[in-house]
């Protein structure tokens, strides 16, 4: 996926840090290496890396992500 897409802050979930995260968002809303920035902050961009299932909720899914830039750990 080349295009850059917006996601609200608060669908951030979980343990969170400046260059890692996790969101909680319907299953579809992406997938690995959708790229996006969070509605408001700025123009710092991030990748999803992972998609895991969300027990709790069958229609929800927990994307992890990381900062696409100054990241060591975005491989």
């Amino acid at each position: 996926m080349t295009d850059v897409v917006s996601f609200d802050p608060k669908s951030r979930c979980g343990k969170t840090a400046e260059r890692w995260g996790n969101l909680l968002l319907p299953k579809g809303a992406a997938e690995v290496d959708t790229r996006f920035v969070f509605e408001g902050e700025g123009e710092t961009t991030y990748r999803v890396s992972r998609v895991n299932a969300f027990p709790q909720d069958p229609g929800k899914r927990l994307y992890y992500y990381l900062r696409t830039c100054d990241n060591p750990n975005n491989s």
